[in-house]
């Protein structure tokens, strides 16, 4: 018999065994771009469709296809965010940030939503891990969001990251850009899709987001080169990426799914995706912020999409999760009295405080019964706290790999199980 509820497709539930690995990468983004000068910024989940229309622009597959739009009670349309950098950009024009900041740097992590086909690493609900650097332009200012996102990945474990780069013009020359692609693809109507075709007359960057076989070789043949050559500064950037060893290319198809970008434009692929092997992407958009009623400011971000990451890593590492099973320990209270209760969660809080997992049982079993319980869970070390432990201030600790078990004070605990875990 079927189940009477079940989740959406393209909305799973994380559980616990999986999880673990999730908490780990937010864990990671914290330290790495709280460590940068980055702070950590939450919006709603739910915000006015028109902030997203207006932002990421309705030619995109994105607002035309994909979203999640509804009226609420009160006859106003909705939308479940599918993006982040339009809300951060709303939080900042409607809280005045930039009155009080010269500029601002803003790190998120949260869910987003799109109505499209789920897929290995694409999802309808799905987590990014973003950046946003605010009232900052230049070419400095966008070599440091690249090598920093480039940074991060090779932090978090992917190995042989390559960035594809492309010059979208900037705000001066972007009328040119899209007049000439609008020229090109104008002589090439009849070879084109009714979606292109729609883009065409909409926003022709869109036809670069194409996957239809038959567009492929007139997208190909846009001759970038004749109406928005690679701009000064934008060699400049590419220069200073090679200078610093990072591997990148000059793709001049890349523009990326949204409207707002108009300048360096970057993505980045890591081996272990198939076909579909972008990680993480972002880009410059200087015209965002007085879009939306702001003030003209300078900004470029780049968001993770951690589902993505996630399956990169486990391919390529092949035991991220046996390694963070291996920061896990079992804590065997032979006694529920309060000395014995206070001591092992106290205990618990500290290793968990060092990034050490801690499994408890809630009731009191004997101790062979802990024994096989951790044996269970594939835990090595089972740290055993009872009455005689609690009155000399020791804890036993048992290796169930070697069968030893040795005893240390209750002071050195902490210390000697980083050791023990980290070998």
């Amino acid at each position: 018999m079927a189940q009477k509820y079940q989740s959406f497709p393209g909305m799973e539930d994380i559980l616990p065994g999986d999880i673990e690995k999730w908490q780990w990468l937010e864990e990671k983004a914290r330290i790495f771009f709280e460590a940068l000068g980055f702070k950590e910024i939450r919006t709603p989940v739910l915000e006015p469709t028109e902030l997203f229309t207006r932002s990421i622009g309705e030619a995109s597959d994105i607002v035309h296809k994909e979203m999640y739009t509804f009226e609420d009670r009160g006859g106003r349309s909705m939308t479940m965010r599918p993006e982040m950098t339009a809300s951060v950009a709303r939080a900042v024009i409607e809280k005045g940030l930039l009155k009080t900041n010269k500029s601002l740097r803003f790190y998120y992590v949260g869910p987003m939503f799109r109505a499209e086909r789920p897929q290995a690493g694409r999802k309808r609900q799905f987590h990014q891990i973003g950046v946003e650097m605010i009232n900052e332009g230049g070419t400095d200012a966008d070599f440091e969001v690249i090598s920093g996102l480039y940074q991060f990945l090779t932090y978090a474990g992917v190995k042989n990251p390559l960035m594809r780069i492309n010059d979208l013009g900037g705000q001066g020359h972007r009328e040119k850009l899209l007049q000439g692609l609008v020229d090109y693809f104008s002589t090439k109507k009849q070879e084109l899709c009714d979606d292109c075709r729609w883009r065409l007359e909409k926003n022709v960057l869109r036809i670069f987001d194409c996957k239809v076989s038959t567009c492929q070789p007139v997208i190909h043949k846009a001759p970038w080169e004749d109406f928005a050559p690679l701009s000064d500064d934008f060699k400049k950037l590419a220069a200073q990426l090679e200078v610093r060893g990072l591997r990148s290319e000059i793709n001049r198809r890349l523009v990326r799914g949204l409207d707002y970008y108009n300048g360096a434009v970057f993505e980045i692929t890591a081996e272990g995706l198939g076909a579909q092997d972008a990680v993480a992407g972002g880009g410059r958009y200087d015209g965002l912020y007085a879009e939306l009623g702001g003030p003209q400011v300078p900004c470029t971000g780049f968001s993770i999409g951690m589902e993505r990451l996630l399956m990169v890593l486990e391919k390529q590492q092949g035991g991220l999760v046996e390694d963070l099973k291996k920061r896990r320990v079992y804590i065997a209270k032979l006694d529920l009295g309060s000395e014995v209760s206070e001591i092992s969660c106290r205990k618990a809080i500290e290793l968990r405080a060092k990034g050490i997992r801690v499994e408890m049982l809630p009731r009191e079993v004997s101790l062979s019964s802990h024994l096989k319980k951790a044996n269970q869970l594939g835990i090595r070390y089972v740290l055993i706290l009872g009455p005689d432990e609690v009155k000399k201030q020791t804890c036993a600790i048992k290796d169930l790999d070697r069968k030893e078990q040795s005893e240390i004070g209750l002071d050195e605990l902490i210390a000697h199980m980083e050791r023990m875990i980290s070998l």
